[in-house]
């Protein structure tokens, strides 16, 4: 059953007016937040300028609360239909989760073993094995991409679409004697195949049409009311982002013909919101704490996040990273017009989610520098000495002559600044913290606490600043 969750106020309380505020009992928001949400906000827009994105949807969540929810840019280009936390992208392969959840589910009904071979379900299916002790593959090995099944059908790597996604007929036809590229258990090697062939699985042990499975035992229940095993055919922008290709070397991104998976939907097929994804992480953290077990047990999900090949460190449907001494799982989502990342932090109970609608788009940053920017920001903290303190120099700097632009934002109490594109990469790292030294004068803070060159605000009649001098180069402040 889904529960209801409390949703803080974030995009109202700290984009829009920008001030904290303790109506009704609740606290007021702290600096630490309304500074995290105005550098990721401004990161993000630069993110989008430079790399000459259409859209994106960004969410965060802390344990059983959506802290943060946002649409950037456009999910029609042409029309100018922006996107929101409810614009509806192709996942893409995150849609292995969803598979990797329904096997698990089967496996602890006693309805399959992960220790099958997958002739045992799908008889049909017989490889050619490399090698004479070549062990046929099991549904274990198709779940941690140890199988030895090429990526796709046939060996082919996009380059015939309609190829690519096979009916059901044909993935039969195709591949019940296809060659393996390895022998089991010998290498990674990520297979969307793989995971097309566990969806017929989940389909004949249950009895049921795979997307009709997915709905009912999970995407229903988890009360994920945005969420398909296709992508919806209306793809104008209203509710669907339409999908563009790169950003080429000239000329401008093309539209992505729209195209249904097929037998291929089990590996690469749904289509989601953030928010969706957002509940989608708030039941994993219930489940991890004991909290719910209706769609999957506490032992069956630590499972999947649990190293089952670890070179590179992948579990059983989930992709594990390591950042410093924090543990992650999730899984990136990447097909033509699309790219998609979700990841969760076990540990704090922190998830974020990034789509958007675009093949280059840098989906793997774009999620791991939100969450390095918010994380601090999520631990418990005073809220007092919450109100801006250099508001006055916050904003957007830029020249014609200059080699980059500059963003200036508060950061941990102190006025700082990002040269973009060059923060594009690494917004945290890239801040150059300023120190006052007297009236509109700032010099950088140096690592070692010394203080670096200067900058210089200008100010108009009214002691507006309109500009700052850097290094003898002049950039205005102005709207972007």
């Amino acid at each position: 059953m889904r529960r209801s969750i409390s949703v803080l106020t974030l995009v109202s309380c700290l984009v829009v007016c920008q001030v904290a505020r303790a109506e009704h009992g609740e606290q007021a928001v702290s600096r630490s937040h309304r500074e995290a949400v105005d550098l990721l906000e401004t990161w993000i827009e630069a993110v989008i300028d430079f790399d000459r994105l259409p859209g994106m949807s960004i969410a965060v969540v802390h344990d059983q609360e959506l802290v943060y929810a946002k649409g950037f840019g456009f999910a029609d280009v042409d029309r100018k239909v922006r996107t929101t936390p409810d614009t509806v992208y192709s996942v893409c392969s995150i849609s292995k989760l969803f598979t990797g959840i329904a096997v698990m589910q089967l496996r602890d009904r006693g309805q399959l073993s992960l220790d099958d071979p997958v002739a045992r379900h799908l008889p049909w299916f017989a490889p050619q094995t490399v090698g004479p002790h070549s062990e046929p593959p099991t549904l274990g090995d198709l779940l941690r991409h140890s199988s030895g099944l090429p990526c796709e059908p046939d060996r082919t790597i996009w380059s015939d679409l309609d190829q690519l996604k096979p009916s059901r007929q044909e993935l039969m036809t195709r591949v019940s004697s296809l060659a393996m590229s390895y022998s089991t258990n010998t290498a990674f090697n990520y297979s969307n195949v793989g995971y097309a062939l566990l969806g017929e699985v989940v389909s004949v042990v249950s009895g049921i049409d795979y997307g009709d499975y997915v709905r009912q035992n999970i995407i229903e229940p988890l009360g994920l009311e945005s969420t398909t095993p296709y992508v919806p055919k209306d793809t104008s922008g209203i509710g669907v982002a339409v999908g563009y290709g790169r950003w080429p070397r000239t000329g401008s991104r093309v539209k992505i013909t729209h195209r249904d998976e097929r037998a291929i939907t089990p590996a690469a097929g749904f289509a989601s919101t953030v928010k969706d994804l957002a509940e989608f992480a708030m039941w994993q953290f219930r489940v991890l704490d004991g909290n719910d077990e209706d769609v999957l047990g506490l032992t069956s999900l630590q499972e999947m996040h649990t190293t089952q090949w670890s070179d590179p460190e992948w579990g059983y449907g989930f992709s594990i990273w390591h950042m410093d001494d924090r543990v992650f799982v999730g899984h990136q989502g990447g097909c033509p017009g699309y790219k998609s990342q979700i990841i969760l932090c076990p540990e704090e109970k922190i998830a974020v989610i990034a789509m958007i609608n675009a093949t280059d788009a840098p989906q793997f940053t774009l999620a791991f520098r939100a969450y390095e920017i918010m994380a601090p920001a999520l631990k418990p903290t005073r809220v007092d000495d919450n109100q801006p303190r250099w508001a006055a120099y916050t904003g957007y700097y830029t020249a014609d002559e200059s080699w980059s632009e500059a963003e200036l934002v508060e950061w941990e109490g102190s006025l700082a600044v990002m040269w973009v594109p060059g923060g594009n990469p690494d917004p945290v790292g890239s801040l150059i913290k300023l120190r006052r030294v007297e009236g509109d004068v700032f010099r950088q803070v140096r690592s070692d606490g010394e203080l670096g060159k200067h900058y210089v605000f200008s100010t108009d009649d009214e002691r507006r600043v309109v500009a700052m001098r850097f290094n003898n180069n002049i950039l205005k402040r102005t709207a972007r």
